[in-house]
């Protein structure tokens, strides 16, 4: 049994592919596992996979039809064969001592669950900064507000038997799938801890961060009803409150700004959605002094928390409709082109003096190099 399972759910990536998984191949700890799910990918990516596990027998691919991202990982789950197991995004890689780190924590602190730190870079510039950077800590609880926001699956490993003894599933939504899976284990673990090393590498910029008015409505508000009845079942409040208020105030903003007045279809589903997710909670919960000293009060929460638990539909519609943006004759600042030439060039020279941003730099072109020479070396 491999030590840990780095289960990587791919849909089209053949330009990345090889460099994530030459990224498991060199880990220093070489007890792991490489489980490509193909999701049914048009592409070469299923062929890339095919070629590395005829290469080396720790790798291992499973080819399904397309189902999403929460289809492929609850595959990786249900079919890893490591003691631990993380989810690694098919374009993104792993520094060398990734499995060796992460596992000696849990092996130390005896537990389910570590978190580790992550490098989001540019794969144009190599600007680079750091994901929610963490301290480190040792066997910490779900109590502890550093990590009421840790809501991506990529920057933790797990315990597998812990999974599969809780039965925690991945949700189907398009968007936020993370949370729902995050929210579960981090409420049932009762200790995990903190890993200082940064072991993930997290490209940016081909990573589409537009979505659908459909995308929005039918699957980012539809989340909020999921964790909204975990974490309150769990008695998880002050974390429930803080994700609503960073999270779903922050989509209900943007919904705002991008929804014409008339648009009855998306604003009654909007409506309804918020509803499920406000259903059953307390509005004291949303009040300055509840939050306190956690949490600050965030302006329009309290108002709309209200009138979504009450039921007032008359009263929420108004205040989606009062956050439209008004027509205005005050022309608005033209906004940064980070695309433009000299930008791209500013933040190339900002990169050559960051020593995190020369790190991701030369772990990338190695992996590179190793990639080009397997390659080659298939004719």
């Amino acid at each position: 049994m491999p030590k840990i399972t780095f289960a990587i759910p791919c849909y089209n990536m053949e330009r990345w592919l090889p460099v994530t998984l030459e990224s498991v191949l060199q880990q220093s700890e070489p007890d792991v596992e490489a489980l490509v799910i193909d999701d049914g990918s048009t592409d070469r990516s299923g062929e890339i996979a095919d070629f590395y596990a005829k290469a080396d027998p720790r790798i291992r691919v499973i080819h399904q039809p397309n189902g999403g991202l929460g289809k492929a990982r609850q595959t990786g789950q249900d079919n890893a064969n490591g003691t631990f197991i993380t989810w690694l995004d098919a374009d993104d890689f792993l520094d060398r001592h990734a499995a060796r780190n992460m596992l000696g924590v849990a092996e130390r602190d005896n537990v389910d669950m570590v978190c580790g730190n992550a490098v989001v870079f540019s794969d144009t510039t190599f600007n680079t900064r750091r994901y929610f950077h963490l301290k480190p800590v040792a066997r910490t609880t779900f109590d502890n507000p550093d990590y009421w926001k840790c809501k991506v699956v990529w920057r933790w490993i797990f315990n597998l038997d812990f999974l599969r003894r809780n039965g925690f599933r991945h949700a189907h939504y398009k968007y936020s799938q993370d949370v729902c899976f995050m929210y579960q284990a981090l409420s049932r673990v009762g200790h995990f801890s903190q890993c200082p090393d940064f072991f993930y590498y997290f490209r940016q910029e081909h990573k589409s961060n537009s979505v659908s008015m459909e995308g929005l409505v039918e699957h980012q508000f539809a989340h909020f009803k999921d964790v909204t009845a975990f974490l309150s079942n769990e008695g998880r409040i002050k974390p429930m409150v803080k994700y609503l208020q960073e999270n779903y105030l922050r989509d209900t903003l943007k919904f705002a700004a991008r929804i014409e007045s008339t648009d009855d279809h998306w604003a009654k589903r909007w409506l309804e959605h918020s509803l499920a997710a406000f259903n059953g909670l307390d509005p004291q919960w949303f009040t300055p002094q509840f939050m306190a000293p956690e949490l600050k009060c965030r302006k329009h929460m309290p108002e709309l928390a209200d009138a979504l638990i009450r039921g007032d539909e008359s009263a929420a519609m108004a205040l989606l409709e009062s956050y439209m943006p008004k027509p205005s004759a005050v022309s608005k600042p033209k906004a940064l082109d980070k695309a433009g030439t000299l930008h791209t060039i500013r933040r190339r020279i900002k990169s050559r003096l960051s020593p995190l941003s020369w790190k991701a730099r030369t772990r990338l072109h190695a992996l590179e190099k190793r990639a080009a020479k397997r390659r080659n070396a298939q004719g």
